[in-house]
């Protein structure tokens, strides 16, 4: 598997975080009132239910492909 690297960086005046990979960027803080948050993005939490239903969607997608079957809709549900 390749070598994935991600940058973050605080965010002047806030808690939170700026985080980016490639051409894309994403706001990582705590929700308001929670150890100086400003629910100004995704907290750790939902970055990892993101994460890993991001990843089993892209599984089924890829493993579809391989098998060529066609999917119309997928709906994944994560609970951490």
């Amino acid at each position: 598997m390749a070598t994935v690297t991600v940058e973050l960086r605080n965010v002047g005046e806030t808690q939170a975080a700026l985080g980016w990979a490639g051409g894309h960027t994403i706001v990582v803080d705590r929700p308001e009132g929670k150890a100086g948050g400003m629910g100004l993005g995704f907290n750790g939490a939902q970055l990892l239910a993101l994460s890993l239903g991001g990843c089993f969607c892209n599984d089924l997608c890829y493993a579809a492909e391989e098998m060529g079957v066609a999917i119309d809709t997928i709906a994944v549900s994560v609970a951490l």
